[in-house]
């Protein structure tokens, strides 16, 4: 019978289940965290970024030497001790807002007498 499938000429209704805050079902989060970061020179110069913790590292680090003039190739970026990978991101090596990360140009060679 026809009229029972359109509901005597109306849509048939929908079952849509609207999460709500009384329902303790979880909201899915579509925003992003984002975070600043400090990027500090040997000589004590320092470049902010904003960036987005999925942000890779690469970018980063084209974006200083860019704004320096620098070649990235001579470039070594680090954290906490340890050099940061170009692949990697902040959420990877849980950083937090306001973390510093130090930039040195890497020095070949030398001679001392």
């Amino acid at each position: 019978m026809r009229g029972n499938l359109l509901h005597a000429g109306r849509a048939p209704p929908l079952n849509v289940k609207m999460a709500d805050e009384t329902s303790g079902e979880a909201k899915p989060k579509v925003e992003t965290q984002s975070l600043q970061l400090v990027v500090k020179d040997q000589h004590g110069g320092e470049v902010h970024f904003k960036v987005k913790v999925t942000t890779k590292f690469e970018k980063i680090m084209n974006a200083y030497c860019t704004k320096k003039s620098l070649d990235s190739k001579v470039m070594r970026f680090m954290y906490e001790g340890e050099r940061i990978n170009g692949e990697q991101t902040p959420q990877e090596l849980e950083m937090e807002d306001g973390d510093q990360i130090d930039a040195n140009q890497e020095q070949l060679g030398g001679c001392w007498r």
